[in-house]
């Protein structure tokens, strides 16, 4: 890993260090690794939580544990290292109440960045194959700018939102057709946080 650090970092103009990784390859050896190159670079880590919700995680085959990533943005947060947070809004079986954990869980631990996706089913995939069996239904753009809105006004503003959508190849996306519209998604939420005057932490409580 040492190896392909140093080779990433060969230009002098290069000022940070951004790795995407699993909770469950965080240990204190790799931690203590990223932190000799703090003094030089910024250095972040991209951890998948996706939901608190264990059961849906198995659903998903996320293949690791809410407990496990807590252990590994702790560790992260030990050696001084950014930690950004991904989420998912419209996983199987998903409730409300799974995103108001999920918002609490991400408020309770010591994290700087977020990056919020909605689920959408592309080909080939598991998902693909409940879609077609009627055992899971896409969320609406609605639903999603609402659960954006509750996300957003409950989240600590100390925390950078990194990004509000994720995007789908438009060969490979099956469902939902709004996912492929942006602009739908950043200009409605932006209509809906000014009409229910809503700001990221109005209702944050530590």
């Amino acid at each position: 890993m040492k190896n392909k650090y140093d080779s990433a970092l060969i230009d002098k103009r290069i000022v940070g260090l951004s790795i995407a990784t699993r909770p469950d390859c965080i240990n204190e050896e790799i931690c203590k690794l990223l932190k000799t190159y703090t003094d030089k670079y910024y250095v972040s880590v991209e951890l998948g939580l996706q939901t608190s919700n264990d059961s849906i995680g198995n659903l998903i085959n996320r293949c690791y544990s809410t407990k496990q990533f807590i252990e590994a943005t702790k560790l992260l947060n030990k050696y001084n290292i950014d930690v950004i947070s991904h989420i998912m809004i419209g996983l199987p079986n998903e409730t409300s109440d799974d995103i108001k954990n999920t918002v609490d869980l991400i408020n309770s631990l010591s994290i700087q960045g977020l990056k919020i996706h909605s689920t959408y089913i592309v080909k080939n995939t598991k998902l693909e194959e409940m879609y077609k069996k009627n055992e899971y239904t896409p969320i609406t753009l609605e639903y999603y700018l609402d659960s954006l809105c509750y996300i957003i006004s409950h989240l600590n503003k100390d925390i950078i939102i990194h990004r509000i959508s994720g995007d789908s190849p438009k060969d490979l996306l099956v469902a939902p057709n709004w996912n492929l519209h942006k602009k739908w998604i950043l200009n409605g939420l932006d209509k809906l946080l000014k009409e229910k005057d809503l700001y990221q932490g109005k209702f944050y409580n530590k």
